[in-house]
Formats: C-alpha cells, sequence, structure tokens
C-alpha cells in the first residue's frame, strides 16, 4: 500500500506539473530568435559568393550554397511516469540553402513556404516528445543589399485545425527574378525511448550547385549507420571528444535531376543515413544496430538477417473477427491452395478498397496472412524483397525497408495491401525487384535462402482504353468517353470513383455481402449508422472526383457534366472502366462557311518535354510498361465533308525497341474515326534509346494541336 501511495503522490505530482510544462507561443518565438542568431552568425565563406559562372546564365535557379548539418546527442533523463532514467536522442538538422532567382517559375516557387512550427505530441510509448522548426529568409537584391525577413510577415496557419501540432506559412515580401535568396530550416527534436527518421543526403537537385557541403556529429554511444548509392560520395569520417564526424564538400555539381520517367532511389547519387539507439525500449533493436559507433556501407546481408529475425522471432497468436473467421471456414470448402489463398487476400483486397486504407499494414499482414493459411493447412514460404522506392535488397541499410511476403508452393506471390489490386495481380512496386525466400516454417532467420526475381508485367498486361463519341453541338462539343483500365492501371483508382455500396456489390458476392454494412464488424445499428455517413461523403466526393477527371484530361474545366458511372468495378481480375458524358467549348470553331475542330486535344494531355530536359544522361525508369490507346467516333454533320488530304496529318507510325506511336484517320458510316495508340515496351529503357522516346513523345504532344476543317458541301 505504502508502494501504491508513493506512486499515486508522484502521478498527481506529475498531472500538476504538465501545465507548468507546456511549450506555448512565447516560447517558440524566444527559441526562433535564439537559432537565427546563431544560424546566421555562422561562418560559412560559401554563403558569401556572389558570382554565378556563364554557363548557367540560362538556368531557372542556381544554388550557389547549400550546407547541411545533423547533431545527435544521447542524453539520460529521470521520468516520473517511467520511474526511471529514459533514453533521448536529441537532434538538430539545419538545412541552409542560397539560390539565384533567374525565372519566373523559380521565382513562384521559393516565393512561399509553408511549414510546421511546432508540435508537442507523445510517442507510441505515450512519452511527450519536442519537435520545432525554425524557418530564417534573407533577400539579396542585385547591388548587394541583404533585408531578413521579419517575423510579423510569418502568418499562423492553424485556423480550423485541432491539434498539437502548430503551422506557419510565409510569403516573402519583394523577392524578384534577379534576387538571391539565403534560407533555412532548423529542426529540433527531442524523441524519447525511439529512433530519429532516417535522413537523405541527394548529390543532385533541380538546379546546378556551386557548392554542396555536409557535417554530421553524432553521438559514439549511438549506431550509426549509412549506405552511399547511385555514386555519391563517401563521408571522411573522424572524432570529435564524444561524436563521429562525417563530412563531406562537393563542388559544380552541374547535372540535374530529370522530372519525367526517373526514380531518385534507383538513379540519383545519394546517401541513406540511419541513427539507432542501441538500448531503447523498441519492439526490436536490430542485431546489426547493438554495435556502437560507426557502420559505413555494412554488408547487406546483415542487414537482411535483420529483416528475417522479427519475423521468425514472432510468436503471438491472431484472433480473428467474426467476419474474417467466416471468410476463412468458407475458404477451407474450396479445391486448392490457390483458391483457398485467393479468397482470402481478396477479401482483404475488398476492404482495402472499401475503406480506402490497407486493411493490415504490412507487418501484420506478413504474420497474419500465413496465420490463416495455418488454418486451411497450404503450405506456402516466405520471402523478401524492397519496393520499387527503396533501395535493392543487395543493398538494403535498414531492415525496415524491407517488405516481408508469402509465396505458395506453384511460386504466386502474396504482397502487402498498399496497392494490391487483387490476387492475380503483383503490385507495380514490387515487379522485378530481387527478392530472397525461405521454405523453412519455423526459425526461418538462417535460411537457407534462395535469391529469385518477382516476376514483372508486359504492356499488354497493363492497358487504359478510351473510346469516346463526340457530336458538334452549335460551338460546342458533346463526348461521351469510357475509359477501362486492367492489370497494374486500375491501382490508385477503383476506390476514388466508385461508391462503397457499388464496391461491397460487385466484390462482396463471394462473401456474401450485400450492402456495405456488411463490411462492418459492429453491431448492425452502428454498421448501418456508418454506412450511411459514408454514402453521404461519397455523394460529395465521387462528384468531385469525376469533375477532376475532366479537367486533367482535357486540361481545362467542361461548361456541364451530364452524368458518370462506374460500369466495372475490377474484381476477379476484371477490368475497371467508367464513363463520363459532359459538354466542352473551345473545341469548334467557325471559319467562313466551314467549321474547325480541334480533334487533337480529344486524345488527352501528353508528356511535352522542353529546354534543356531534351538532353539526357540517365536511363528512363517507368513504373511499369504499359498501353495507351483512344478511339474516337466524332460524327459529321449534315452537310459536312472532311477533306481526304487532311486525313493524311492525322496519319503517324513510330516503332522500336522502347516505345510505338501508331494514329489513323478514316472516314466509316458518316463519322470521323480516328485511333490513337501509344505503347511504352519496356520498364527501364537505356539512355541510349531516349532519341528514340523523345521522338515518339514529341509526336504525341504535336498531334494534341492538330485540327480538321469541316466544308460547307
Amino acid at each position: 500500500p505504502t508502494l501504491m501511495k508513493k506512486l499515486f503522490t508522484l502521478l498527481l505530482l506529475a498531472v500538476i506539473a504538465l501545465p507548468a510544462l507546456a511549450f506555448d507561443d512565447n516560447d517558440y518565438q524566444k527559441f526562433v530568435k535564439e537559432v537565427k542568431q546563431d544560424v546566421w552568425g555562422r561562418n560559412l565563406p560559401q554563403f558569401n559568393n556572389r558570382t554565378i559562372p556563364a554557363q548557367y546564365k540560362n538556368e531557372s535557379a542556381v544554388i550557389l550554397a547549400r550546407y547541411e548539418e545533423l547533431t545527435v546527442d544521447l542524453s539520460k533523463k529521470f521520468n516520473v511516469f517511467a520511474l526511471g532514467n529514459l533514453k533521448q536522442n536529441t537532434a538538430v538538422y539545419l538545412k541552409r540553402y542560397l539560390i539565384k532567382i533567374n525565372d519566373k517559375a523559380a521565382l513562384d516557387k521559393f516565393s512561399t513556404f509553408d511549414f510546421r512550427t511546432y508540435d508537442r505530441s507523445f510517442n507510441e510509448f505515450m512519452l511527450r516528445e519536442d519537435h520545432r522548426t525554425v524557418l530564417g529568409v534573407r533577400v539579396i537584391k542585385a547591388n548587394g543589399t541583404v533585408k531578413e525577413v521579419s517575423s510579423d510577415e510569418y502568418q499562423d496557419d492553424n485556423e480550423g485545425k485541432k491539434g498539437q501540432e502548430k503551422r506557419a506559412k510565409l510569403a516573402v515580401p519583394d523577392l524578384q527574378v534577379g534576387d538571391l535568396i539565403d534560407y533555412f530550416t532548423y529542426d529540433f527534436d527531442v524523441i524519447k525511448e525511439d529512433n530519429l527518421d532516417p535522413t537523405l543526403f541527394i548529390f543532385r537537385a533541380d538546379y546546378p550547385i556551386l557548392d554542396y557541403q555536409i557535417h554530421c556529429a553524432i553521438d559514439k554511444k549511438l549506431c550509426t549507420q549509412y549506405r552511399t548509392m547511385n555514386g555519391a560520395p563517401d563521408f571522411k569520417s573522424g572524432q570529435n571528444g564524444d561524436n563521429i564526424t562525417l563530412d563531406a564538400h562537393v563542388k559544380n555539381i552541374d547535372k540535374t535531376l530529370p522530372d519525367y520517367a526517373f526514380n531518385p532511389i534507383a538513379q540519383a547519387p545519394f546517401t541513406l543515413l540511419y541513427v539507432t539507439n542501441t538500448n531503447v525500449g523498441l519492439y526490436y533493436t536490430p542485431e546489426s544496430a547493438k554495435q556502437k559507433g560507426l557502420q559505413a556501407n555494412p554488408d547487406a546481408k546483415v542487414i537482411q538477417k535483420d529483416a528475417w529475425q522479427p519475423w521468425s522471432d514472432y510468436k503471438l497468436k491472431w484472433t480473428l473477427y467474426k467476419k474474417l473467421n467466416k471468410v476463412v471456414k468458407d475458404a477451407k470448402k474450396l479445391k486448392t491452395d490457390e483458391e483457398k489463398a485467393d479468397y482470402v487476400y481478396n477479401y482483404m483486397v475488398m476492404q482495402t478498397l472499401l475503406f480506402k486504407r490497407p486493411y493490415e499494414n504490412a507487418y501484420n499482414f506478413s504474420t497474419l496472412f500465413p496465420s490463416i493459411l495455418d488454418r486451411l493447412k497450404v503450405e506456402y514460404g516466405r520471402g523478401i524483397t524492397t519496393s520499387l522506392y527503396n533501395e535493392p535488397l543487395d543493398q538494403l541499410i535498414n531492415y525496415s525497408d524491407a517488405t516481408r511476403f508469402i509465396i505458395l508452393k506453384n511460386g504466386k506471390c502474396y504482397f502487402p495491401l498498399k496497392r494490391a489490386v487483387g490476387a492475380n495481380i503483383i503490385p507495380s512496386i514490387y515487379q522485378n525487384r530481387d527478392a530472397l525466400r525461405t521454405d523453412k516454417p519455423k526459425k526461418f532467420a538462417k535460411g537457407p535462402f534462395t535469391s529469385f526475381k518477382i516476376a514483372g508485367s508486359d504492356a499488354s498486361d497493363n492497358i487504359e482504353t478510351v473510346d469516346i463519341d463526340a457530336a458538334i453541338d452549335g460551338g460546342m462539343m458533346n463526348i461521351r468517353r469510357q475509359n477501362t483500365m486492367s492489370g497494374c492501371e486500375k491501382e490508385d483508382i477503383i476506390p476514388i470513383y466508385t461508391t462503397a455500396e457499388e464496391l461491397v456489390k460487385a466484390w462482396g458476392k463471394p462473401y456474401e455481402f450485400t450492402t456495405f454494412s456488411d463490411a462492418y464488424s459492429y453491431k448492425e445499428s452502428e454498421a448501418k449508422a456508418r454506412a450511411a455517413e459514408r454514402a453521404e461523403q461519397d455523394k460529395k466526393d465521387i462528384p468531385e472526383n469525376f469533375a477532376k477527371e475532366i479537367k486533367a484530361y482535357h486540361d481545362k474545366a467542361p461548361v456541364k457534366i451530364n452524368g458518370t458511372k462506374v460500369l466495372n468495378f475490377g474484381e476477379n481480375n476484371l477490368p475497371f472502366s467508367y464513363t463520363v458524358d459532359y459538354q466542352m467549348d473551345g473545341l469548334v470553331k467557325k471559319a467562313g462557311r466551314n467549321i474547325v475542330v480541334s480533334v487533337g486535344q480529344l486524345f488527352g494531355q501528353q508528356t511535352h518535354i522542353e529546354g534543356k530536359a531534351r538532353k539526357r544522361d540517365m536511363d528512363l525508369i517507368y513504373d511499369y510498361p504499359r498501353s495507351y490507346s483512344v478511339t474516337l467516333n466524332l460524327n459529321i454533320p449534315s452537310g459536312y465533308s472532311v477533306a481526304q488530304e487532311s486525313l493524311q496529318k492525322l496519319n503517324n507510325h513510330i516503332d522500336n525497341e522502347a516505345v510505338r506511336l501508331t494514329t489513323k484517320a478514316e472516314i466509316s458510316d458518316g463519322k470521323l474515326v480516328i485511333i490513337f495508340q501509344k505503347v511504352y515496351k519496356q520498364q527501364r529503357v537505356p539512355v541510349a534509346k531516349w532519341e528514340q522516346v523523345l521522338s515518339m513523345l514529341d509526336r504525341a504532344y504535336e498531334f494534341t494541336s492538330q485540327q480538321i476543317i469541316l466544308k460547307k458541301k
């Protein structure tokens, strides 16, 4: 009882003390002032440079100096709730830039900032964390005058928002083309019993960089692991007191990052750095991170073992919800292992689409799905890979970057649900990725492992087909368009245009779901109330999404939308399709007795590569190979005809190893029929074939400006 009394007294004191510990706007402004004095007062001579080499005069902007500094200290702090010492990381991450603004595009980009000021939140251990960000901005005019943007110019951006996070925005006053902007962000984080997010240093940018310097000072009692990727320069390491130091200084980085068909993780030179507190109350501390100090470019096999170990160690048993239990029970009646696994997986996909979030996160999926297969007596193996947006498996730097998946004996793979559209389609982010598998049922962390490559797809698997019926109506054009998607083209699309009720009717039949309320695990009245709430939300969201789709297709809003409808819902590996019926202006013009029709604008927006982007020194990487095909049927008004010679200019044909473009036009049954087909044959196209791709993109873009003349007979 005495101990309980003491605990209660301590808890009461802590609760009373909490308001006094609050961090408010006055504290933040004091912090801002101190940080600005520190940062602006630093001796960084590269920020005094005002000279830009002549070779960069046509660049949108030039980064004269870029400086990044990361410091991480480990400390202990007594905590009343923990009744002992907490391990906490205090991290400061400073990023400072000096940029010359050469055109309006750069001016628009650097004229406004939106940032978090501070955030007092609780982490998963119910420990209060402290996050603060300071933004400092100075404008340097051509005559050399320097003006710091006053704190009065920063606008509070928290109206109508709840929660602990505070935000602000800044419209930089009097910034003009020809000016220099010198700005920094300073992130201060106190993280208790947890680890910092990884830090990414990219040795390229959207603009040339004259001087890029990095300095890190990290407590040697922490574990510091980093991986240099794609030709990034290595750090020079050293020690300063109790800190490990990492330094890099690179000058004249003239190559920039392409916008088109570019995957920075696979192509940009970067370094990924993880700092791990080796002795905190985490779910899992990887074996490799238990060694304090610096690990530069560690062996990926060691990190892979870290990815396997917690999966192998997992001991908890899943208790299934009533509805999932029924799904498992029904799956037992199916004949083959694949049918059983598909039945359960597609149920999870349906729930993911319905609620617009994964039915289970990736880690939970990796233990839940095999536990269900065990109940179904389905044999399986396990695999790890990395997604298209993470480092390759043979260059793994952190176990959490690996994705777990399940493999049946016949080789069929089941991946986490984030981009899943069905059991028979491998999500695009895992296609063609290197993987490891093991068939050992338990204690599999040591293998044996088999290397393999996950299957990819072809352009014929991932198709978007567009069918258009168009008719001239005075100065307007009435358009009825049907879009049909298959394969990976269905990813991230289905829930945008489909109501919950429609989805359930299509996907729910095998599970005896007839209405959306069936998808909930609540009692009937609660489920119906939530379904009604969602129906109201869908009534608002779906028409808005269709309106955005039409605007994106034409780069212009329609005059009127007559109707929209989803025809097929993508279940059972079927395509997803919808129709939109609307009216556009600006496509039809009178020219004397004749009519000019801008037919090219009926085929969707086409990529336009211009300026320095036309020169390329890196391979092209697409999300996946795909085909895009549009068929237009335009009614020719009575009393008008199309000159045969004007059809000739609508015919194109380009076909090479990388891409294909075919366009052709003809008159058939009183209609102008135009077919436009574009195929991207490969996921990765060598840079040597860039000109082949560019010529196709140019021709497709030129096609959008094509017009035909309807002559009065």
